[in-house]
């Protein structure tokens, strides 16, 4: 009995050295389905140079189809503009690298397109955003800051879809 703990004990610094069995591989297809997301940062207030920074807080509902595009709504105040576009739509798509890093871009009206870095956390149960591009000029003369503005979205359970599937799988079953 000893021997086997020892041999345990032993091998197993080597076992932990390779890749994980477990370790967590993604594509495309880890996100697929409703996300609800919340949004905070900073930004111009306006498109044009000099335009004074606002902070930002909001909500989005994202789609991803599984396949690298998504439709968002989202609903975005700013300190300075206020709330000017309730529901606004958007479309955009994404690619998720197997190591679960990737990029989304995003076309909303009245907003330029924006190019943010993710990463998918939880099993694709969670996603985390940040807005790496466009950058703005908010004085003549400065170094254009980028827009700093970061999202954490969640996947929406839908308790009736669950529903759904179960009542679905009981009655396949009895078949």
């Amino acid at each position: 009995m000893k021997i086997g703990i020892t041999m345990l004990l032993f091998f197993a610094p080597a076992v932990w050295a390779q890749d994980s069995p477990f370790e967590a591989v993604c594509s495309n297809a880890t996100l697929e389905g409703d996300y609800g997301f919340t949004v905070i940062g900073t930004r111009p207030s306006a498109p044009v140079p000099g335009a004074p920074v606002e902070t930002i807080v909001g909500v989005a509902m994202t789609h991803f189809d599984g396949n690298g595009n998504l439709t968002q709504t989202d609903n975005i105040h700013g300190s300075i503009t206020g709330f000017p576009a309730p529901d606004r739509k958007g479309t955009g798509t994404y690619t998720i690298n197997p190591d679960c890093t990737g990029t989304m871009t995003l076309n909303s009206a009245g907003s330029p397109p924006l190019t943010l870095r993710i990463v998918v956390v939880d099993d694709g149960n969670e996603v985390r955003t940040a807005v790496v591009d466009p950058t703005a000029t908010v004085r003549p003369g400065t170094p254009s800051p980028q827009v700093m503005v970061t999202s954490n979205g969640r996947r929406v359970t839908s308790y009736a879809r669950i529903a759904i599937v179960t009542e679905t799988s009981k009655a396949a079953t009895a078949r």
